[in-house]
């Protein structure tokens, strides 16, 4: 009985432990927004941390009333933030020289789409210009792009269930030799 009621315990805890992990990732991305003279800018990346390399991202805007903004005549560009950095005083390199991105219309009203390919890590300025020349509006969003590496908490779940499982075949083994 006592045997039973174990392996049950630890085949109820071997599936929860290696489902666990997909409860806890997002898919939800990163977004920003900021209000100029009562636009409000959205900036939404797919992906929850910035990586070098290619970023797709939604850029939208809606007036006062929330509704969107179809003739914005949308411009955007990237460059990195040398502002806080000293690289930046001894000329431009192929790493801050700024991007202009190209842009597609979204699924919805006022919404465009884009990649932005991030050269390396470390702060990024993603400038939007909208509006008419005469009145031209900017604002700036704040990326920061973080080497991209191996998700340790999925690799110290999994490793637990293999050593969980090694174990309890191995008591397992010994108690079908003893009998």
């Amino acid at each position: 009985m006592k045997l039973k009621t174990l392996k049950n315990f630890v085949f109820t805890l071997i599936l929860v432990l290696s489902v666990s992990p997909l409860a806890f990732a997002s898919t939800t991305g990163t977004q920003t927004n900021k209000v100029v003279d009562g636009v409000k800018a959205s900036l939404t990346f797919k992906n929850e941390k910035l990586k070098p390399g290619k970023n797709e991202f939604t850029f939208s805007l809606l007036d006062k009333n929330e509704k969107p903004l179809t003739n914005a005549n949308l411009k955007i560009t990237v460059a990195m933030d040398n502002s806080t950095d000293m690289k930046g005083m001894s000329g431009m390199t192929a790493e801050n020289t700024p991007m202009i991105i190209a842009l597609k219309k979204g699924s919805k009203k006022g919404e465009y789409t884009g990649m932005i390919d991030f050269k390396s890590t470390g702060k990024w300025i993603v400038t939007s210009t909208f509006g008419l020349q005469e009145n031209a509006k900017n604002v700036d969003f704040n990326a920061n792009v973080q080497k991209s590496g191996p998700n340790f908490l999925i690799i110290g779940v999994f490793s637990g269930v293999v050593v969980l499982i090694l174990v309890i075949a191995a008591i397992n083994k010994k108690k079908s030799i003893k009998s």
